[in-house]
């Protein structure tokens, strides 16, 4: 899903472009357990929270619903918006995305997992709501923290292609970043270097005039 679109032009100066980075062929496989994973804790999530009612369950449930709802639409963009709407896309928007969507799975897999340990004592009871409750927290938990694993790998190496990626078009559209230039952003700068001015009816060679003859004395008429 997720490859190399080809050059869009002068909006890919300075490597601010909406292209898709280079990333490893691996990746998509990544992302499609990310999908897979996101379901699991989704449906956990809504085990936990069904099970209780309207009881105080706390915040680690209700945050997975959250970061599962925010995965799923983040996932559908950055896989389908570079297929079918590719002027929409932007590389850095994405990358943020991706910042956060660690930054959620972290707070929900903890969330997850010290509910999960207060609910430990109720795994004793067989038939107890509070024990499913338990079992969707525990599980939602190690699900989670294997989808955060995951998009620690994602983030990496799509940083590291937008870095690339960027480094490249430095490259090609005016030399090393921070370069002084004179002319437009992403001109290279043209080297003047001076010609001789040449006229018109001026032979390389100015050539002497000739020399005029010099006249004889003159002698008187003889009869």
């Amino acid at each position: 899903m997720e490859a190399k679109q080809p050059h869009s032009g002068a909006s890919a100066i300075g490597g601010m472009g909406n292209e898709v980075p280079q990333v490893p062929p691996w990746f998509i496989f990544v992302r499609y357990a990310q999908i897979v994973l996101t379901l699991i804790v989704f449906v956990c999530s809504c085990v936990a929270v069904s099970q209780v009612g309207g009881y105080f369950l706390g915040w680690g449930a209700g945050f997975s619903l959250f970061t599962s709802i925010y995965t799923g639409i983040f996932l559908a963009g950055v896989m389908l918006v570079p297929i079918y709407a590719p002027q929409y896309y932007f590389k850095w928007f994405c990358l943020g995305g991706e910042c956060f969507a660690v930054l959620w799975w972290l707070c929900s897999f903890a969330g997850l997992a010290s509910w999960a340990s207060v609910l430990a004592v109720f795994n004793n009871y067989p038939g107890s709501a509070l024990k499913t409750v338990y079992g969707a927290c525990a599980a939602g938990a190690a699900f989670g923290a294997f989808n955060f694993i995951a998009f620690l790998i994602t983030l990496a190496f799509y940083a590291i292609g937008c870095h690339r990626h960027r480094v490249g078009k430095l490259g090609n559209y005016g030399g090393e970043a921070g370069s002084a230039s004179l002319g437009p952003i992403g001109v290279p700068p043209q080297t003047y270097t001076p010609q001789p001015a040449v006229y018109p009816y001026q032979s390389d060679q100015q050539q002497p005039y000739p020399n005029a003859p010099t006249p004889g004395p003159s002698q008187g008429y003889q009869g």
